[in-house]
């Protein structure tokens, strides 16, 4: 219920709910009054209506009595539900979103930031940052409302149905090789290729499958089915920490099929004598990332290939490419990376796919014309 009284000059109303709360000490629940005031108010009219919708929210299950600054919220949220289970990489990412949304909403706390404080924090933020991170900022945001709405802090979420732009000036284009470019970095891996050194069969085997480095660094033997033709995705190693973690997302779990050629080039490995499929005999662990894309970017300039962005995920990009370029289906390609639906691929490849729409486009006027 509700109380209005007049202090001073204004106006304020007071919440009152009693709940019943565990006592860890008596054991048993305990009936607890909580209360929430707000003062200020110029008319006893606004008020009311103040209160009459604190009793609506409450109603709907909202706890009224509580109203955590969001920065705060949003900080233990990624700290007690997040950090468990997720890589410092991604660590680091949640700390930085949490430094931003710091810095623009203050103190201000969760229940009192509407759609339209939260478009213009987006909006913010998307001038001095590319719309992939805008997104992704985004997507963690309400991902917490989506927790604070279970928690019965809010009804609703402030962060639906908002445009998401970005700094175009820092769109970074995907970076891939064409099918002359990759036959020739892939002749360039083979000429002189030897197991002792493994950073050209991690080259390699990015072409063939697709997959992110620390997922085939974290291979092991038992990962690989040579008589169905398969390798099984399910962690991901980071050499620099030597450390083992899950893969990137939950869908990145996933079996990939391989042909025979990238399977006779595992065979070669196997002589190390070592757990981690792509190991070095000498370390037994697979080499750092600095060390791969050192052989990457020498082969590159070997094949006189200039590639000033390109690094060992954008062959990742270069295999998807490929296969667009072979008329492979996106839905196909979607799950051979790992992604958790489509939408991902689409959004990540929109490049790509502009670029391979015009020839597809070619080849429906070729069709129509035969008619």
């Amino acid at each position: 219920m509700t109380y209005v009284a007049k202090r001073g000059k204004t106006w304020m109303v007071r919440f009152s709910k009693r709940v019943n709360q565990w006592d860890p000490e008596k054991q048993t629940n305990v009936s607890v009054l909580r209360q929430k005031s707000k003062s200020g108010f110029r008319t006893k009219a606004e008020a009311q209506q103040y209160g009459i919708k604190m009793e609506a929210a409450s109603l709907s299950g909202v706890d009224v009595t509580k109203n955590p600054v969001f920065a705060d919220y949003y900080e233990n949220w990624y700290k007690t539900f997040k950090f468990p289970s997720i890589r410092e990489s991604t660590k680091r990412r949640y700390i930085i979103n949490h430094k931003f949304i710091k810095e623009h909403f203050g103190l201000t706390k969760i229940k009192d930031i509407t759609r339209e404080e939260y478009q213009k924090f987006i909006n913010s933020f998307a001038k001095t940052h590319a719309i992939i991170t805008v997104r992704k900022i985004n997507i963690s945001i309400k991902a917490c409302i989506q927790y604070a709405i279970d928690d019965g802090l809010l009804n609703r979420s402030f962060a639906t149905q908002i445009s998401i732009s970005g700094n175009s000036d820092l769109d970074r284009p995907v970076e891939y090789l064409n099918l002359a470019e990759i036959k020739s970095l892939m002749q360039l891996c083979l000429d002189g290729i030897n197991p002792r050194y493994t950073s050209r069969y991690l080259i390699l085997g990015a072409i063939y499958t697709g997959a992110r480095l620390g997922e085939l660094s974290a291979l092991h033997w038992s990962d690989v089915n040579f008589n169905k033709q398969t390798i099984s995705i399910t962690k991901s190693w980071n050499q620099d920490h030597r450390e083992m973690n899950k893969p990137k997302t939950q869908s990145s779990n996933r079996v990939i099929p391989v042909n025979l050629k990238f399977l006779q080039l595992l065979r070669q490995l196997k002589y190390n004598h070592t757990d981690f499929a792509f190991a070095s005999p000498i370390t037994k662990y697979p080499p750092t990332s600095n060390a791969v894309n050192k052989t990457l970017r020498d082969l590159l300039a070997k094949g006189k290939m200039k590639k000033n962005n390109f690094h060992f995920h954008s062959l990742r990009h270069s295999h998807v490419a490929y296969l667009l370029s072979e008329g492979i289906d996106i839905y196909a390609i979607s799950k051979r990376l790992g992604h958790a639906d489509i939408s991902i691929t689409l959004k990540t490849y929109a490049y790509l796919l502009d670029e391979f729409k015009n020839k597809q486009n070619d080849k429906i006027l070729q069709s129509l014309s035969k008619l």
